[in-house]
């Protein structure tokens, strides 16, 4: 038996909502956490390459690699992630798509990008969407909201012919934080297409575009009536005429519980007009679930890491390294999901005083030499003024009273004591890996990583 199968877009919106809504994931009766998100930084030595970074890869000693030289691990909350769809501004003259219900308006290319534009979004930050392009003809005038600017159905249009819906606007915050030069945040609210809790039903008429206007009408000498048949009900529009042609329908009602409709104009005179309504909105209506409406594939998580983030990260250290890490877990709670704001996750290590430093990203041994190591480490910071040093990619036990050699430095210091980090570096899986040329630290610096997981 023969079968056809397809993973509709849907199931990505699916996956970006459930990204957006459930980062950290508790237990309603005991309010324990099993599912959580951290972003984690790591690698504080060199590329060979530091100018072009080599490709990361997802083998078993690549990831090891990784989560073996993670120093800190912060928190991803609600507040951090947003759904986002490739930005397309309005550009004059250019043609945009106009929606229609029996097309597949977000299709891609091979290479993954839209096949259709038909949302914009203006200069003030709004966003809509194209629901009649004047026959292809190119977008004149860029749409705007404005009280007194729309029609009846809250539906920009100007003498260029086109019809814009308005969807959302970018709120200031989600701007800063979320849209760039590639992305545009989406308005997430409460709806998912819902047939029975909006006024739209299973679908609204908003727009009837007119494909060819006929000739010979004449409004003063026969009634123009505007025929529309379907399942659903209740739309409703004037049809206007200009030199005996229909140029344009003007909705007065979108009715609602449209799957499917046909338009057609009746009158005693004219001929040839050609009308579309294969404009039914989505369940819901247009703009009612922006994130399905717009056909949102991609989640963006957006975290900051500002300054020493109360002594939990040096500020004098470069490093090469970021990565989303799911469902870790810490030696106080295992085997359930760590749920602290941010966990400095190197090893602390109380030398004592003499002569020399330790260099940050060299290599400190316990034993006789290198080769014959008890225990290595890999500097992440040293205190000269604490004596503290920080370390990660640690193989081996500490041994208390015994020296720490600095392999690069040729410094000598007695261990006097070790506290190992709660987080247990090498648990959860690590959904995202990013190598980078060096990213140096500053105590007032703030460090903004985009992330943007596709589905």
């Amino acid at each position: 038996m023969a079968s056809t199968s397809l993973l509709t877009y849907a199931a990505k919106v699916a996956s970006v909502e459930q990204v957006y809504y459930s980062p950290v994931v508790t237990l309603p009766t005991t309010n324990e956490v099993l599912s959580s998100m951290y972003c984690v930084l790591a690698k504080v030595d060199t590329w060979i390459n530091d100018v072009s970074p080599p490709s990361p890869t997802q083998d078993q000693k690549a990831v090891k690699n990784f989560l073996k030289n993670v120093f800190v691990a912060k928190l991803v909350t609600s507040n951090d992630i947003s759904p986002v769809i490739p930005r397309v501004d309005w550009t004059l003259n250019k043609v945009y798509d106009a929606y229609a219900d029996d097309v597949d308006m977000f299709a891609l290319d091979p290479y993954g990008n839209q096949i259709y534009t038909f949302y914009v979004k203006n200069r003030y930050d709004q966003v809509f969407k194209c629901l009649s392009n004047n026959n292809g003809g190119p977008s004149l005038y860029e749409p705007y909201f404005e009280p007194g600017t729309y029609t009846t159905n809250n539906i920009y249009q100007n003498v260029d012919g086109y019809k814009w819906k308005y969807i959302f606007t970018v709120d200031l915050s989600s701007k800063v934080k979320f849209m760039d030069q590639y992305w545009i945040p989406v308005l997430v609210g409460q709806n998912t297409p819902n047939p029975i809790a909006s006024s739209a039903g299973t679908g609204s008429l908003d727009v009837i575009n007119v494909i060819n206007g006929g000739s010979g009408y004449d409004p003063t000498t026969s009634v123009i009536t505007l025929n529309i048949t379907g399942d659903g009900s209740g739309a409703n529009g004037v049809a206007v005429v200009a030199n005996g042609a229909i140029t344009d329908i003007l909705m007065t009602s979108p009715g609602s519980n449209y799957t499917y409709a046909n338009a057609s104009i009746i009158s005693a005179n004219g001929s040839g007009a050609i009308l579309s309504a294969n404009t039914s909105s989505p369940i819901g209506g247009h703009g009612y679930d922006p994130v399905s409406d717009l056909g949102c594939m991609h989640v963006m998580i957006s975290v900051e890491f500002n300054g020493s983030e109360n002594q939990h990260i040096p500020t004098d250290i470069t490093y090469h390294q970021i990565g989303l890490l799911i469902n870790p877990t810490t030696n106080s709670l295992s085997p359930l999901s760590a749920n602290g704001s941010i966990y400095n996750t190197s090893t602390g290590v109380i030398v004592a005083g003499g002569f020399g430093s330790f260099v940050n990203d060299e290599l400190v041994f316990q034993g006789a030499s290198l080769a014959s190591a008890t225990f290595i480490g890999t500097v992440l910071d040293f205190n000269t003024s604490s004596n503290e040093l920080s370390l990660i990619n640690i193989t081996g036990t500490l041994t208390v009273n015994a020296p720490i050699f600095g392999n690069g430095s040729g410094t000598a210091r007695t261990v006097l004591a070790y506290n190992e980090p709660d987080f247990v570096p090498l648990s959860g899986y690590l959904s995202y890996m990013e190598n980078r040329s060096g990213i140096t630290r500053s105590p007032d610096g703030i460090e903004q990583f985009k992330i943007v997981l596709g589905y």
